[in-house]
């Protein structure tokens, strides 16, 4: 299945959702708090841009939107999105996202929009609280969809999160040490299957796929590295060790902001004769970001539990902390066994743009190959990225190891 036709298949899922009477929220950031919205009764729906999106609209926005918000504003305004019962904007991450909120209000006023402020930094106590405080106002907002909060609820919405993220956790760790064990193009449709309509099956589609990953690395003697991998990428510290490999494939770590991951796995797949078995990690939001977040633990204050689980994932650009997200990325380039480094830039993002020369000069430091992949949502200019990729993948050469 393509890309446009994975979409495609999304779109007309949401749209059976919404005729069968289903509250769906959209949400545009990757730290969203999915176990809330489902204790809600809310189907929460990562929002899809689309490559055949009109961008005749964006007479309403000013510099300030990036391409993704374009995209997304542009569906609005052709009659797009029409099976949202509301949209979450983030507060407090970037400008784009903050101000494409307000004009989409004052734009389309019969629409519901909520926004979840985060807190700048995110390493101390005074952010936790700060966040299960905006997390319990956005709770009482949601009450206007009639089903409040209960324990079962929360229970069986905490359960479901917590058991995609495991598996997810494992499919990624265990590409670590061989990426031919599961295509990443299958992990991110299943990861963005999951984050489009979150459902028992879809999970229990990824545990199965992570059940057949573990017992491949049984048998080679290699379950206990899968394992520490795993622990070692949630925590953000990996031991002392080497993964070894001798493909004559291409390892290559792939970066940056809100870029699809699907998009990603699209162009490498038709750009290279390695196709997406060439990645092997990514760190891109909506991949890595959003399935390395720690479980939500149910003893205590549920919102302040909550707001440590979403504190606890990797964080972004827009967000203190570039210093620990260069060091992370300094250790995976140093032990991993990395060939080449590909630093994709959501076009008009200026988080992405400051923080691109940093990534390149740690790979650099390291001495890993780099290059940057400046992409839009539409992939308007595809042509030349897939060049870009593959001329890439060549200069490589005698590098593999």
């Amino acid at each position: 299945m393509s890309y446009r036709e994975v979409i495609e298949n999304s779109e007309k899922r949401l749209r059976q959702l919404w005729a069968s009477g289903e509250t769906i929220l959209g949400y545009v950031y990757p730290h969203a708090p999915l176990e809330l919205l489902l204790a809600h009764g809310i189907t929460p729906s990562l929002v899809w841009t689309t490559q055949n999106v009109q961008g005749g609209f964006e007479g309403s926005l000013q510099t300030f939107a990036c391409s993704l918000t374009r995209n997304l504003f542009s569906q609005r305004s052709s009659g797009g999105l029409s099976w949202l019962s509301g949209l979450l904007f983030p507060g407090n991450t970037c400008d784009s996202l903050q101000n494409v909120a307000d004009v989409w209000r004052r734009r389309f006023p019969e629409d519901k929009i909520f926004r979840l402020t985060y807190p700048a930094a995110r390493f101390d106590e005074d952010s936790v609280h700060f966040l299960a405080e905006e997390l319990r106002i956005l709770s009482e907002s949601l009450n206007t969809y009639g089903h409040p909060l209960s324990n079962d609820d929360l229970l069986t919405a905490v359960s479901l999160v917590n058991d995609f993220r495991n598996a997810a956790q494992t499919l990624y760790s265990c590409r670590v040490v061989d990426p031919s064990l599961v295509p990443y193009s299958e992990v991110a449709r299943m990861v963005r299957e999951f984050l489009t309509i979150p459902s028992t099956s879809t999970v229990d589609q990824i545990s199965k796929c992570a059940s057949a990953a573990l017992e491949m690395l049984d048998k080679r003697d290699q379950l206990s590295l899968a394992k520490s991998l795993q622990e070692g990428l949630l925590s953000g510290t990996i031991r002392d060790f080497k993964i070894a490999t001798e493909s004559d494939i291409p390892r290559i770590l792939v970066m940056g902001g809100m870029t699809e991951p699907q998009a990603i796995a699209s162009l490498f797949k038709s750009s290279t004769r390695f196709g997406d078995a060439a990645i092997f990690l990514d760190l891109l939001s909506f991949g890595f970001k959003t399935v390395f977040t720690p479980p939500v633990n149910l003893e205590g204050d549920f919102f302040v539990a909550m707001s440590r689980s979403i504190l606890g994932a990797a964080s972004e650009p827009t967000q203190e902390g570039l210093p620990r997200r260069l060091s992370f990325l300094k250790l995976l380039l140093s032990k991993f066994s990395i060939n080449g480094a590909v630093v994709c830039e959501q076009s008009f993002c200026d988080p992405d743009q400051f923080e691109a020369p940093s990534l390149l000069n740690v790979a650099s430091e390291v001495g890993v190959p780099s290059v940057r992949l400046p992409i839009d949502p539409e992939l308007s200019d595809r042509v030349r990225l897939e060049g870009r990729i593959q001329s890439f993948l060549e200069t490589l050469g005698g590098s593999l190891r």
